[in-house]
């Protein structure tokens, strides 16, 4: 066998590995979530989330703004009032439960881009910051998206950063498992 036709041989070897191993990583990656510590431009610590989610950008937006159904993926929410909305955005007021204790605060959350990216801040309430984001990204398929989330939290006093680190990912994991879920579910 010639030089060339062993090259060529190889070549459709490796090419094969590569599609099989690219497949296998795929599928590995829709079930995957990488949360990672982050700290924004003003030095407040957070968590980005980095998943996917299969279904259309305008399931997954609607997941993400339909407050009467927010509840059922956002477990720590004990009430919930949307003060206003319009296509640019809403103000919602939330009551939520971390451990024993009982916080309310009210977020402007702004539809930066319809069905791509939601942003929010802090306007009143406890905690002395929240802000963050949603990102809705193209991904391998039409009906897959990767998706971001970003929340950074300063409750403005002492607590262990890695126990409410720790407690934040594990909760946030769980989420994700709810949005996939829900949009599964229809």
């Amino acid at each position: 066998m010639n030089d060339k036709i062993r090259r060529a041989q190889f070549s459709l070897v490796l090419l094969f590995l590569a599609v099989t191993l690219a497949a296998f990583e795929t599928v590995a990656s829709e079930d995957s979530i990488l949360i990672e510590d982050v700290t924004n431009d003003r030095g407040v610590h957070g968590l980005r989330a980095t998943f996917q989610l299969q279904a259309s950008r305008e399931a997954i937006w609607a997941l993400l703004t339909d407050y009467d159904r927010f509840k059922e993926t956002f477990r720590g929410i004990r009430h919930i009032e949307i003060i206003d909305e319009d296509e640019r955005g809403a103000r919602v007021r939330y009551t939520i439960k971390a451990w024993i204790l009982t916080f309310a605060y009210t977020l402007q959350r702004d539809y930066v881009r319809p069905y791509e990216l939601i942003t929010w801040r802090r306007t009143g309430g406890d905690f002395r910051v929240i802000s963050g984001a949603w990102m809705i990204l193209p991904g391998p398929r039409e009906d897959l998206h990767e998706i971001v989330y970003e929340s950074y939290v300063d409750v403005g006093f002492l607590i262990p950063t890695a126990l409410v680190r720790n407690r934040a990912a594990k909760e946030l994991e769980k989420t994700i498992m709810r949005m996939r879920t829900r949009l599964a579910d229809g």
